[in-house]
């Protein structure tokens, strides 16, 4: 067993060791992990596209103020649309980040995610 180990490489043991592990205590581990949560998830779970008052007076968890900070980030002045699914009633809308402003996307350039067209816009208020 030994001989066999140390004519492995360090990657080659280490699956071998990590394949032993997975057989010996089966695919998940001991099972007590609990599944991480980023700042990305939190986000996804906590976000509101508008804010009230209420929501902003309601702060209470960490989660909540991420969200309040990322928004308040965001310029607020044009929003992006997502019109792939519109024949089904489903638009998605968006706050455009920084890098869409100075790029004028949904000023200068047309607001929906998919079109760059620059012709015959208008806004709509």
């Amino acid at each position: 067993h030994r001989r066999e180990l140390l004519s492995l490489n360090a990657y080659e043991r280490h699956k071998k060791f990590v394949g032993d592990y997975a057989r010996y205590y089966g695919e998940s581990g001991c099972g007590s992990a609990k599944p991480i949560v980023t700042d990305h998830d939190t986000l996804q779970n906590t976000y509101r596209f508008l804010r009230t008052a209420e929501d902003d007076a309601a702060l209470t968890s960490w989660e909540q103020k991420l969200a309040k900070k990322y928004y308040d980030k965001l310029f607020k002045e044009y929003c992006l649309a997502d019109l792939s699914k519109y024949k089904e009633g489903a638009i998605g809308m968006r706050w455009r980040v920084d890098k869409e402003v100075m790029a004028g996307k949904g000023q200068f350039t047309c607001g929906n995610k998919r079109c760059s067209c620059t012709a015959q816009l208008a806004s709509y208020e």
